[in-house]
């Protein structure tokens, strides 16, 4: 008796776990940028696709001919060159072509702020069909600006896993950044996950325009060929 209770048991389980793992991820449009609410502002509006934080592609709607992959805790840029798809090391390719490798990065992923404080809730508001509450997030640079801004959270499981992804992209991609300090927003991370919270908008400069739980296939945060190797330029033009 006890032992068909104990594999009961483990079957339930089991199947929790699949459940759990067939239902995670999911993809979401994002708009970002200097002042959503002025129509002549320069704003990016990115495709975020997930099914863990270890797995995320970014791809900008416009602008740009290629995205960024996330796996196994790397960025790389997938590009396309003369109609060639190439893939780069985001960190090699930052350093020798810094432009072009900030292009594909989209500006809600960077920032410089380190974390001060949380306070609310306020208001409710509802951003994507989706309801969250009003925070004021106070954070301060390395020049010692504070600064404030209003954050929506939400205790909706798919945004707070929106949100992981995007974090944790965050910090992987700034690290190509040497202006940026890459675990500026690691207390704000925990702060949600002790929350239980996902970010729905930031102030005007970031917004979850839709969402869908779906998971995306694997083959979406595959790399279509090996990363290249490129050359240390310097040493090429004898610097």
């Amino acid at each position: 008796m006890l032992t068909r209770l104990y594999l009961s048991f483990v079957v339930a389980v089991v199947a929790l776990l699949m459940v759990g793992t067939a239902q995670a991820g999911g993809s979401a449009s994002i708009v970002a940028g200097d002042n959503l609410n002025d129509p002549n502002a320069q704003s990016v509006r990115s495709r975020i696709e997930f099914d863990t934080p270890r797995h995320v592609r970014v791809q900008a709607d416009r602008g740009v001919d290629g995205y960024l992959v996330v796996r196994d805790n790397a960025v790389y840029a997938v590009a396309n060159l003369n109609g060639q798809t190439m893939v780069f090391d985001y960190a090699q390719t930052m350093a020798q072509f810094g432009g072009m490798a900030r292009s594909l990065a989209p500006r809600s992923l960077v920032t410089d702020g380190r974390f001060v404080n949380l306070t609310g809730p306020g208001r409710i508001e509802t951003i994507a069909g989706i309801s969250g509450r009003v925070w004021l997030l106070t954070t301060v640079n390395k020049a010692g600006r504070e600064r404030q801004d209003e954050l929506v959270l939400t205790n909706d499981p798919k945004v707070r896993e929106l949100t992981d992804a995007m974090l944790a992209t965050g910090r992987i991609v700034a690290r190509a950044f040497p202006e940026l300090d890459a675990e500026a927003n690691e207390r704000l991370a925990q702060e949600l996950r002790n929350r239980g919270t996902g970010l729905l908008r930031v102030s005007n400069s970031y917004l979850v325009e839709r969402l869908d739980p779906a998971t995306p296939p694997a083959a979406r945060f595959a790399l279509p060929s090996e990363p290249m190797v490129l050359p240390d330029l310097g040493e090429l033009f004898g610097r």
